[in-house]
């Protein structure tokens, strides 16, 4: 059932655009001299869709015990709605119909167990957004989330710092750069004083921070703290685990060539082991491989970093579909080995594809659409100088 959307966020970043989800079409009967309280609609997928004058009225009639026992219901509802292990994957518009559902009781409830069960469930409807490229959606989601679960459950609650966590991660892809890095700052520290600096929630906020910091340009501070996180994930997961072989992955995209000719030979072997330990095709997987084709071109190896990156680009683009961010991530990849290559005039036609996606995606303010742009205006002026002039 899709109940009271959100009320409008005031405070949306006007870099970052999203297609406006279609309107609902009502497939009930018509004709009334006023709309239903309640209609079936078609939105992406069919649906129950009630007023929410009706639904806070059923609400405020409730009496509070029966009220507990009905949110502990749709928690559970929702739990098993929501993807236990969220993975990469293309739109899906039945999980933004799923959020003001989590969000509702939040908003009621100030009982601790039933508050940190909503706000792991969701939490976790904000990864499944945020990795189907919806960062939008996941920041609006978890934002609030972890707001209503601080009043219940308190600031260090080790779920509401995790809440706080994935909302940086959030704004990191949505190109806050400044204000993903203060979050982080802040809730790493937190977790680093409260758990430890090798548990798990730590480590994981140390990983977001890394690539925070390495998108600032601070490259060193972020590789040391990579280095960090691979080691304190090796200890703590054991060096196969998912979380452990993706930071693995993450040093070949963050360090400069002269260390990657060092660990080229490594990079072999981990692609080795993600397929052995995860599968060819798994996530992780394909990002290594993406991973290891741009550690393949920076070292000069643009045949063989030709090879990887197709392989890539061919799979997220069957597997995610065209306008996801990895497949638009490993399109410019692509694009950067092609021109490497001398093939000028296919990298500009992929990299002009590339951007005009980023700008009706992200915004033409965005920093990844602005690197974009900057890399398309190299390719242009580059290829100008190599054609004939005509006197």
């Amino acid at each position: 059932m899709v109940g009271r959307p959100p009320a409008p966020v005031r405070a949306q970043p006007p870099r970052h655009r999203r297609r406006a989800p279609p309107r609902p079409r009502r497939i009930g009967p018509t004709g009334t001299a006023r709309p239903p309280l309640t209609e079936l609609v078609d939105v992406g997928v069919r649906c129950v869709h009630s007023h929410g004058v009706l639904l806070d009225s059923v609400a405020a009639s409730t009496p509070p015990r029966e009220r507990a026992a009905l949110d502990d219901t749709a928690i559970r509802l929702l739990d098993a709605a929501v993807p236990h292990v969220p993975d990469a994957g293309p739109p899906d518009p039945r999980l933004r119909l799923l959020a003001p559902h989590v969000l509702a009781p939040l908003r009621r409830t100030a009982d601790p167990a039933a508050a940190a069960a909503a706000l792991a469930v969701a939490t976790r409807l904000a990864t499944a957004l945020h990795r189907t490229g919806d960062y939008l959606s996941a920041w609006e989601t978890v934002r609030v989330a972890a707001t209503l679960g601080e009043r219940v459950l308190g600031p260090r609650d080790r779920l509401v710092l995790a809440a706080h966590s994935r909302t940086a991660r959030a704004l990191f892809r949505l190109g806050r750069f400044a204000q993903a890095q203060a979050l982080y700052h802040r809730v790493q520290a937190d977790q680093e004083r409260l758990f430890g600096p090798d548990d798990p929630d730590t480590l994981d906020s140390c990983h977001g921070l890394q690539l925070v910091l390495h998108n600032l340009g601070r490259r060193e501070e972020a590789g040391r703290l990579l280095r960090r996180t691979l080691a304190g994930r090796t200890r703590v997961l054991g060096p196969h685990h998912p979380l452990t072989l993706r930071s693995r992955s993450s040093l070949l995209a963050t360090l400069p060539a002269d260390e990657l000719a060092d660990e080229i030979d490594d990079a072999t072997v981990l692609l080795r082991e993600c397929e052995e330990h995860l599968g060819r095709h798994h996530t992780l997987t394909l990002g290594t491989r993406h991973n290891y084709a741009r550690a393949l071109h920076d070292l000069g190896r643009f045949d063989t970093a030709d090879e990887h990156a197709n392989l890539v680009v061919d799979e997220y683009r069957r597997r995610f579909g065209p306008d996801h961010p990895l497949t638009l991530a490993a399109e410019h990849l692509h694009a950067d080995i092609l021109a490497s290559l001398g093939h000028l005039d296919p990298a500009i036609t992929l990299m002009t594809a590339v951007l005009t996606k980023r700008e009706t995606a992200l915004g033409a303010d965005h920093p990844f659409t602005t690197a974009g742009l900057d890399f398309l205006n190299e390719l242009r002026e580059r290829a100008a100088t190599l054609r004939p002039r005509h006197d």
